[in-house]
């Protein structure tokens, strides 16, 4: 039987000077080695614009942080460019000898709060410097999604880069500010760097529950698909959700199976932004998050144990 073991929080930015102020946003964990996993992270400065670092932690005992960023590995976009107000991670995967950084971008708007979409940056180094596949978003605004369309994660299998993403047009009020909505969809892709303009729908969001499904993560466990998400919630109690499909076509919502619950401390009002990753060798999974305030009070760490049924 397969079940969640919480092992706490893993690091905490607190306040510092610089391009690093606060907040551990949006975690994507890719294993370097062994014995090193890198969680990419959105980093915030005292303006709140992020840009993406890391923090590397040993594959063995993951709450131990081994090094810290000293500088960003993604900065933000040139002005009049998609991410010239924010960078974050959507999920690092390698493919050869490439770790491919799929990003989501900010941009402010005028008449909605902002714009998210979607790009790719590439680091050929073993993560040490990326750059950007393009100045331009690779996931562009389309008709499935006007203002939102990002996030978006990989897995490479048979020559194909299978595809999710989160994508929506409409906004609504919830705790005093209008947030998007959106919904979680699939497409492949022959190189990770083209996609067309309209994917399948695969998970929907539950409107008198939910304002959206975000930042979806796509997984193989053993003979399963999976896609977890951040379950964005009315009451602002993020917490996690996922879906299972034997086909990449048809999925079954179980959003039970993801029920790692809020904890007392760094964590008591969200769990955020799942990011799970499998050690070679030893073959533990562990899934990274991010704790209140979208990572404000830092960094989280499960472990999962069993399989899905």
């Amino acid at each position: 039987m397969m079940h969640w073991q919480k092992l706490g929080q893993v690091y905490h930015r607190q306040r510092e000077a610089g391009w690093w102020h606060s907040h551990t946003m949006a975690p994507s964990a890719i294993c370097l080695n062994d014995e090193v996993i890198r969680v990419f992270l959105g980093c915030w400065d005292s303006a709140g614009i992020s840009r993406i670092g890391y923090v590397d932690v040993s594959a063995e005992r993951p709450n131990e942080v081994l090094a810290v960023s000293p500088r960003p590995v993604v900065d933000i976009g040139r002005p009049g460019c998609f991410d010239d107000n924010g960078v974050f991670p959507g999920h690092a995967t390698r493919v050869g000898d490439t770790i491919y950084l799929y990003y989501t971008g900010f941009q402010l708007g005028e008449k909605i709060r902002y714009f998210n979409f979607g790009g790719l940056a590439l680091s050929r180094d073993g993560g040490q410097t990326f750059t950007r596949a393009s100045e331009a978003p690779i996931l562009d605004r389309a008709d499935e999604g006007l203002s939102v369309r990002a996030g978006q994660s990989i897995l490479y299998e048979s020559g194909a880069f299978h595809t999710v993403y989160s994508a929506g047009s409409d906004w609504v009020d919830v705790g005093g500010y209008l947030r998007p909505t959106y919904d979680v969809y699939y497409q492949s892709s022959p190189d990770g760097l083209a996609y067309q303009r309209s994917g399948q729908r695969i998970v929907t969001h539950d409107a008198s529950v939910e304002h959206g499904l975000g930042r979806p993560q796509l997984v193989r466990l053993g003979e399963r698909y999976v896609v977890l998400y951040t379950r964005r919630t009315l009451d602002m109690k993020y917490h996690f959700g996922l879906s299972l499909s034997d086909d990449l076509q048809h999925w079954e919502r179980a959003d039970h199976l993801a029920n790692i619950a809020h904890g007392t401390g760094f964590d008591s009002e969200m769990v955020y932004f799942p990011s799970l990753v499998s050690v070679p060798g030893s073959g533990r999974r562990f899934l990274f998050y991010a704790g209140n305030g979208f990572g404000r009070d830092g960094l989280g760490v499960a472990e999962l144990h069993g399989d899905f049924p």
